[in-house]
């Protein structure tokens, strides 16, 4: 038996004895990118500054602009992963639970979005039927009233 059989098809998944092995797969994908990540800084494979996050961050989103520039969608598939796990530990590392980040801005969207229905109705227009330019700006009426709120 090869060393290769022995391990398993996929030698980039979690074999046995890898540091990374018992991240549960049943995690959210941020729970479990969070854990990998954990696990990949306890034997020192973490970027030493925060400042080093953003600059992957950085490159990765580059790199996400050259699949969408390419119309390559097996690559911006795998880019935007890639922005997202960064975008991930950059959260570890500050943090904050990336899902109820995500969540707050939801939320925040909706309190928004649902303003510039009433708004649109408010005016005896739909929303629906308003050309883009009109939404973008009852959006930004919409982030004005919830900045004062």
């Amino acid at each position: 038996m090869t060393q290769h059989s022995a391990l398993g098809s996929d030698l980039g998944s979690a074999s046995l004895g890898s540091a990374l092995a018992d991240v549960p797969e049943f995690l959210s994908a941020f729970e479990r990118a969070i854990q990998l990540q954990a696990k990949a800084a306890a034997v020192g494979f973490d970027w030493p500054q925060i400042s080093d996050i953003r600059r992957k961050i950085h490159e990765e989103l580059l790199e996400l602009e050259q699949g969408l520039d390419h119309q390559d969608a097996a690559n911006i598939f795998e880019e935007l992963g890639d922005v997202l796990f960064a975008l991930t530990n950059l959260a570890r590392r500050l943090e904050i639970d990336p899902a109820a980040a995500l969540e707050a801005t939801n939320q925040k969207f909706i309190r928004r979005f649902q303003h510039m229905e009433h708004a649109a109705r408010g005016e005896g227009s739909d929303l629906a039927s308003e050309p883009l330019t009109q939404q973008v700006i009852r959006y930004r009426q919409a982030w004005e009233a919830d900045q004062c709120s």
